[in-house]
């Protein structure tokens, strides 16, 4: 992986990272009430922007880290409810 796919990838981390830090309880409503992209739409909408405007047009980087990171989050909320 070259420096500037490097860079792109670490950009999506973060930005994700930090959409997830910012919006925990909102996010955790949207993927119980099947809601997620309706209710977090002007969230995500601000982070797309932010990653184009610094990252360029690659938006597979961002959408991959975003949904894993839902899957993972969707995950624990199953277990959660198991428990």
């Amino acid at each position: 992986m070259t420096a500037p796919e490097q860079k792109v990838e670490r950009l999506a981390r973060t930005i994700v990272a930090d959409f997830f830090l910012y919006n925990q309880d909102k996010i955790d409503k949207g993927l119980e009430n099947d809601d997620f992209f309706e209710r977090l739409e002007g969230e995500i909408d601000d982070s797309v922007a932010f990653f184009r405007e610094h990252a360029g047009g690659n938006m597979e980087v961002f959408w991959d880290t975003l949904f894993n990171r839902l899957m993972q989050r969707e995950a624990k909320l199953l277990e959660m409810k198991e428990s």
